[in-house]
């Protein structure tokens, strides 16, 4: 098996990365490319498909040649969770596609508030007006035509793999995330069906992760520059593919990562519902994680930085100055709401005065994702563990890990694997092929520790929610909206 390779390919939300990865489980070439996400209407989120196959074919020709070419045995996908996709049998796309950011099903959500309580409880999630099911639901009472040309209604990597093979799957640990699946039973739910008013045959059959879910075209091999007839393995959303890809937790029984949103994710022995946290299913052949989410992290920092000009520098030497003190300055940075309405629906600064500088508030935005984080991680049914992993881009820098070790209370262990989406993808194909792919290989960084500095948190974050509970109101709406805007990137890499 000495030299052959695998191709993971992570479509994200306003990307693509395409990693070419070998049997010992190192990267040998990686690439990505950039697409748009389109709002024509205040609240809408979207992107063409054709987008991302020509941003897909330009990312991956482009690993394949950092790679020295290699010989790719098998292909995996992954990619962003939720949204829908309608395509005709071709794979030809009827209508732009709708992403997890949307917001334009919160109506639809009332059929599902409609469905009787064990029903309900079986779909073991927060209604999310992205997912893909209020979307379908809004697609048949706005735009039936488009509904009617479809043969398929697919999730974002589901389509790629359409486009890839001509064989339309979708797998358990993106399906679960649709809010048209029963959890505990592992299939399509027909209550949630009844609810979007939709008929089954949209929906496509269901795979493993790692089962080959169909062979490369002739066609799209040679737009890619490989082989037709490759095995593309089903694949998985990206949250679950890249925790296959970090291995085992150990001692590590919770894993935190930040980036432009934040994720909290444990396991779960039982599919069971708890308000405010999804459950979804994971990559493996069977078991569950619950994910509780903060959509507002990265996102709001960025915002913070950009309104009052400071450079990232500034923004963690504020995290990491004084004594917790940011002169009474509360930021509340729910700037796109929250999918758990119970952790922000808006944002607010409040505590402002004439002596109320730069520092201040920017301490006060990074004590306030820390905050929502720790807010996020009491919806949990067990809270936080004693032993975290922290993972993610956003949580790279040393200052703003005390800071959270210290709002959090626990112990931090930052990990960071590289493309760790694309290669669980990559991990998916080399079980589809039964390849033996070495064990994933993490950086592991010292050690985070809570420090005096928690008790005085502690108190901060009660302030925090006394100032959260006098602004849980909707934020107002705009009457319009940029036709090009970038929606947040929530389901960011993991690892």
């Amino acid at each position: 098996m000495a030299g052959e390779a695998l191709l993971g390919v992570d479509l994200g939300t306003s990307g693509v990365k395409a990693v070419v990865v070998d049997l010992r489980a190192d990267v040998l070439g990686e690439a990505d490319a950039v697409y748009p996400v389109r709002s024509p209407r205040a609240g809408w989120a979207e992107t063409d498909p054709a987008d991302w196959w020509t941003a897909t074919v330009a990312a991956v020709r482009r690993a394949l040649a950092a790679a020295g070419r290699p010989r790719v045995a098998a292909v995996g996908v992954d990619g962003q969770m939720h949204g829908l996709v309608l395509a005709r049998a071709d794979a030809v796309p009827v209508r732009p596609a709708l992403l997890w950011a949307d917001r334009r099903a919160e109506a639809e959500l009332e059929a599902w508030r409609a469905l009787p309580a064990a029903e309900r409880q079986a779909l073991a999630n927060p209604l999310v007006p992205g997912m893909t099911g209020p979307l379908l639901a809004w697609t048949a009472r706005h735009e039936s035509s488009a509904l009617a040309e479809a043969r398929w209604a697919l999730l974002p990597k589901d389509w790629l793999r359409l486009r890839l093979t001509g064989k339309a799957v979708t797998e358990p640990s993106d399906a679960s995330a649709t809010l048209l699946w029963d959890v505990p039973a592992d299939t399509w739910s027909a209550p949630a069906l009844r609810a979007a008013g939709i008929p089954a045959e949209l929906l496509p059959p269901v795979a493993a992760s790692d089962q080959a879910a169909g062979c490369l075209t002739a066609a799209a091999a040679a737009e890619l520059g490989l082989p037709p007839g490759l095995p593309v393995a089903a694949g998985a959303g990206d949250t679950p593919a890249a925790l296959l890809a970090a291995g085992t937790a150990g001692e590590e029984a919770a894993q935190l990562t930040v980036g432009s949103g934040a994720q909290i994710v444990t396991a779960a022995a039982e599919p069971t519902a708890a308000p405010g946290v999804h459950v979804y299913r994971t990559a493996e052949r069977t078991g569950w994680y619950r994910m509780a989410a903060v959509q507002n992290a990265g996102v709001a920092l960025e915002w913070v930085r950009t309104l009052l000009g400071a450079t990232w520098e500034e923004v963690y030497a504020a995290a990491g100055e004084g004594e917790a003190d940011s002169g009474g300055v509360v930021f509340l940075p729910h700037l796109t709401g929250e999918r758990a309405p119970e952790l922000g629906r808006c944002g607010a600064l409040a505590g402002l005065r004439l002596d109320t500088g730069r520092a201040e508030v920017l301490r006060a935005a990074v004590e306030g994702v820390a905050f929502t984080i720790r807010h996020a991680a009491a919806l949990l049914p067990d809270g936080l563990p004693p032993v975290v992993r922290l993972a993610g881009g956003g949580s790279r820098d040393p200052r703003f890990r005390a800071l959270l070790a210290d709002v959090l209370g626990v112990e931090l262990r930052p990990v960071r694997l590289r493309s760790a989406s694309a290669l669980g993808a990559a991990r998916l194909a080399a079980r589809a092929t039964g390849l033996p792919m070495a064990p994933p290989r993490p950086h592991r960084d010292p050690a985070v520790h809570p420090t005096r500095r928690k008790e005085i948190y502690d108190v901060k974050f009660e302030v925090y929610v006394n100032h959260l509970k006098t602004h849980q109101t909707e934020p107002p709406r705009r009457a319009a909206a940029s036709r090009h805007t970038t929606a947040p990137t929530g389901h960011s890499e993991t690892v």
